[in-house]
């Protein structure tokens, strides 16, 4: 249900995605629906990886196991068919994959019938993919986009070409209300995305596979007189949901949906945990993938980069700081700060670049010591790939930015795209500000700021470092897009890591969280 490729551990991101796009070939894999990440990289290179071929840099994850049996020197692609319900082609006005798929099955009495798949992904992706990786790409709204190619198939019987019985792979989700329940559905998932979305749903669509929030549930929802089953598998692998449908062998329709979230066993276990793999619970030949490319990346995801001096970690203040985001922006800042180099005074890094958190005792598999920071781990926190970027910027168009973190009555602020709680940027320790974000008003939810300690005015000009994903106006802050006298520098994993070694050999100390205050 979307999201196989893209923000990925240093062992697949280093070969551009292909190896677990290979893995998922020897596991069967039919069908997928594209998810946000898998257009990271634009549609281009998302057409690469279904279609087969070598990427620019070539084909470095060569040798590719085939499902079949043996290898290629050449990236095969998917023999899974990725489906793009809701995503569309502007200058062609179709989809940009196949907008649904049927599979012909066999019941248990031996009779044939035809399931239809759709496959969708949120149609807020534009809001948190870099705008060049959805170029040329309309997202609709996802039950307008199942219905309208639901009305377009007709429903003859168990005619091959026109199910009865459809099912909804999508790359939306909800929440379970309290503590989540693996098989439970505690709040029924209301007030959620994928709640209002199967709301709207054609009768036809009793089952939905979802996915996006990394959360487990399994729930059973009424709405318009239609019961429909709506699962979802956390994240990373570790659940399975394991989904059985009754057919009534005459008609082809779908009777009743059950389905099991069943824990898989020999699944990572997220830091600190120590995964314990057992052998006998593998798969040889997805196995022997995994090992090839572990391997190979091994050398670099082993080396240490530097220290820390205890845990950074991605838990935000009541004002939205965490001391990662601090981390990260500082090295942002330094990276930039020479003159040639941008002469930065202030750096922001968006919130959900951060990807995992950094913990002084955890081990990976390089052996490294009690603080040490592999650049594999390092990786794992920020696996995109993006560039840094130094734009001139006023303090007003700084206040403006800001005020689009938050939204009002649902109303994102000055154009921004929040619209539920707040997305918070992180920042260098050059820049404070005062925030209220219970605030009426978007003006009153940003008070006083500073740089380097002086009280910023509205005509003032600062040069501002963030990500090439901030400067197109990713996340929804288009007032980045304001900014002038573009310069790029590195990429953002690169200045990460010379952050960390330039601390050695006292390693990065957690920094206190008093860069966003509140207002008075």
């Amino acid at each position: 249900a979307g999201d196989n490729i893209g923000a990925s551990p240093l062992a697949n991101g280093l070969f551009h995605e292909e190896p677990i796009t290979i893995a998922s070939n020897l596991m069967n894999v039919d069908l997928a629906s594209v998810g946000n990440h898998e257009f990271d990289k634009g549609s281009a290179e998302l057409q690469r990886i279904q279609n087969g071929g070598c990427h620019a840099d070539g084909c470095t994850g060569a040798p590719y196991a085939l499902a079949g049996g043996g290898t290629t020197d050449v990236y095969p692609g998917a023999d899974f068919e990725y489906l793009s319900t809701n995503v569309v082609r502007n200058d062609t006005g179709q989809t940009l994959f196949p907008a649904y798929a049927t599979k012909r099955l066999k019941s248990d009495s031996g009779k044939k019938f035809t399931i239809g798949f759709l496959g969708e992904v949120l149609e807020s992706t534009p809001t948190i993919v870099t705008p060049t990786g959805v170029a040329g790409l309309t997202f609709r709204d996802e039950a307008d986009a199942a219905n309208e190619v639901l009305g377009n198939v007709k429903t003859v019987g168990n005619a091959e070409d026109s199910p009865d019985t459809w099912v909804l792979v999508i790359h939306e989700g909800g929440f379970q209300s309290g503590a989540a329940v693996l098989n439970g559905c505690a709040g029924n998932l209301a007030g959620s995305p994928i709640a209002d979305i199967a709301s709207r749903l054609d009768p036809r669509v009793k089952v939905i596979v979802s996915a996006h929030t990394h959360a487990e549930y399994r729930c059973t929802i009424t709405a318009g007189g239609v019961t429909r089953l709506i699962t979802s598998a956390s994240s990373f692998g570790r659940i399975l949901s394991d989904i059985t449908l009754t057919i009534d062998d005459k008609t082809g329709e779908l009777v009743s949906a059950s389905a099991e979230n069943v824990i898989v066993e020999n699944a990572l276990n997220l830091p600190p945990a120590v995964r314990q793999p057992d052998p006998s619970k593998e798969d040889p030949a997805v196995a022997a993938v995994r090992n090839q490319y572990v391997a190979a990346s091994a050398p670099l995801a082993n080396q240490v980069i530097g220290r820390i001096q205890g845990d950074l970690t991605r838990a935000g203040t009541a004002f939205g700081e965490s001391a990662l985001g601090n981390v990260i922006a500082d090295g942002q800042f330094v990276a930039t700060q020479p003159a040639a180099l941008g002469g930065a005074q202030l750096a922001f890094m968006n919130p959900g670049g951060i990807r995992a958190d950094l913990l002084a005792n955890a081990i990976s598999s390089g052996g490294e010591a009690i603080g040490e920071v592999t650049y594999g781990e390092a990786f794992t926190v920020q696996p995109f790939g993006n560039s840094l970027v130094t734009k001139t910027m006023t303090g007003d168009m700084i206040r403006r930015l800001l005020q689009q973190q938050f939204q009002v009555g649902g109303v994102p602020c000055n154009g921004g795209t929040v619209t539920t709680g707040m997305r918070v940027l992180q920042i260098a320790h050059t820049f404070s500000y005062e925030s209220a974000p219970a605030a009426a008003t978007c003006a009153e939810k940003i008070g006083r700021m500073w740089v380097g300690g002086v009280e910023v005015q509205p005509g003032d000009s600062f040069r501002v470092t963030m990500n090439n994903f901030l400067a197109t106006g990713g996340d929804g802050f288009t007032v980045f897009n304001e900014g002038t006298n573009a310069l790029g520098g590195a990429q953002d994993i690169d200045a990460f890591v010379e952050y960390f070694q330039a601390a050695e050999p006292a390693g990065i100390a957690v920094p206190a969280l008093n860069r966003i205050v509140a207002k008075p």
